[in-house]
């Protein structure tokens, strides 16, 4: 790791225990401090963690000290407003009975809440309230994207809501039903304090969420710190309250426990904290090969090359079958996706409630590829075959994490 990575990481790590962050060196590019902490979308708490040290050195870097106060006053702004925006919506719609997940939940373990950055407000509602929470957000001026099924996006002035009517919806590398587990969130829930129609999920089944959700992304693209320090949050706030015999179970049900333990001991080396799961010592070069990779993903690795395979990855790892085989299957999956699929993209909607009309939409997609995309999709077709390397390499990574 460069000294910027070290201290990036030390940032955290005071952070979590509550104390200012001073660098060890008089020669730290902070450039690339400010870099890294827009990635991981947490400025403003590099801003708090720095602010005594830039005080008390005023001739160190003052333009990065002032885009990281414009940051910490960008995240408290947001966070007011997003807030607001979520109590207006919710009191329009008192009928409908709704679940905080993710950032919007998780902001209040951390000790600054508003320092928790979130891209969205994610909300969990049932199925039969779609129309009612959809004529609210059109009513208030909102945008509507609908590329799945289990989640609508709806975007205005830099706030954006994803409602969501089933809490997960993904495949990843193995045969685990996640869908169907996650759907039993309304017998997980606990009502806020005050408030007629909006509820929190029981921490022990948001954990199992956070885990699975953390596997999506790893699984996926990638993911930065920021879902680490969460766990790690949580965990120091309402760890000993919690029932981890029971979480332990469940976690082998999921298939999860192994990774679950390989991300506690990347918090208990990140963040200097003991976990409440018993881990193994950390393999020194995946500890490197993890850390790096967190840096270069970012906050959800989308912008990282070394993802270019990781789909295919994914899918050869859930096969049973050997590579070329997998590889192969793979690829006329890709020629002939299934109504699983089809039926969630915006373009074959029509295939919706009909899987009879599959064959059609698979006529319509070769066409449409094939006069406007035909480099990116023979790429695509041929990426099993051209890229073995890539692809094993990350199959590798996927099962370093447990995965």
């Amino acid at each position: 790791m460069t000294a910027e990575q070290h201290f990036f990481i030390q940032i955290l790590t005071d952070h979590v225990h509550g104390r200012p962050s001073v660098p060890e060196t008089d020669s730290l590019n902070w450039e690339k401090v400010y870099y890294y902490a827009q990635e991981q979308a947490l400025p403003g708490l590099v801003y708090v963690q720095t602010k005594d040290f830039f005080k008390n050195h005023k001739d160190i870097a003052p333009d990065i000290e002032a885009k990281l106060h414009q940051g910490f006053y960008s995240d408290v702004y947001l966070y007011a407003n997003r807030r607001a925006e979520f109590q207006a919506f919710a009191r329009q719609c008192r009928e409908v009975p709704m679940i905080l997940m993710k950032g919007i939940a998780l902001q209040e373990y951390y000790p600054v809440p508003a320092l928790r950055s979130m891209g969205d407000i994610d909300v969990v509602i049932h199925t039969e309230d779609r129309e009612k929470t959809d004529r609210v957000m059109l009513e208030n001026g909102y945008s509507k994207m609908v590329n799945n099924h289990a989640v609508w996006t709806y975007d205005k002035d830099y706030i954006e809501f994803e409602i969501h009517d089933h809490m997960f919806y993904e495949y990843l590398a193995n045969e685990i039903d996640y869908r169907s587990y996650f759907d039993q969130i309304w017998d997980h829930i606990s009502p806020v304090e005050g408030e007629e129609n909006i509820y929190i999920p029981d921490e022990e089944f948001h954990f199992l969420f956070l885990i699975t959700h953390l596997a999506k992304h790893i699984t996926n693209k990638g993911i930065g710190f920021r879902g680490f320090l969460d766990l790690t949050f949580m965990i120091k706030r309402e760890g000993r309250q919690m029932d981890w015999k029971w979480i332990e179970s469940e976690l082998e049900k999921l298939k999860l426990l192994d990774f679950t333990k390989t991300c506690f001991a990347l918090c208990r080396k990140w963040f200097d904290l003991e976990m409440p799961i018993e881990t193994g010592a950390l393999d020194p070069d995946f500890y490197s090969q993890v850390t790096a990779k967190m840096f270069n993903d970012g906050m959800f690795g989308l912008e990282n090359e070394q993802n270019e395979a990781a789909h295919a990855a994914k899918e050869i790892k859930r096969s049973k079958d050997s590579y070329w085989i997998s590889a192969a299957k793979l690829t006329i999956h890709r020629l002939f996706p299934p109504y699983r699929d089809m039926q969630l993209v915006p373009w074959y909607s029509f295939v919706d409630g009909r899987p009879w009309l599959l064959p059609f939409a698979w006529v319509y997609r070769w066409f449409y590829t094939a006069t406007h995309k035909f480099k990116q999709s023979k790429d695509l077709l041929t990426e099993p075959f051209a890229k073995r390397k890539a692809i094993e390499k990350r199959e590798n990574l996927i099962r370093g994490w447990g995965l």
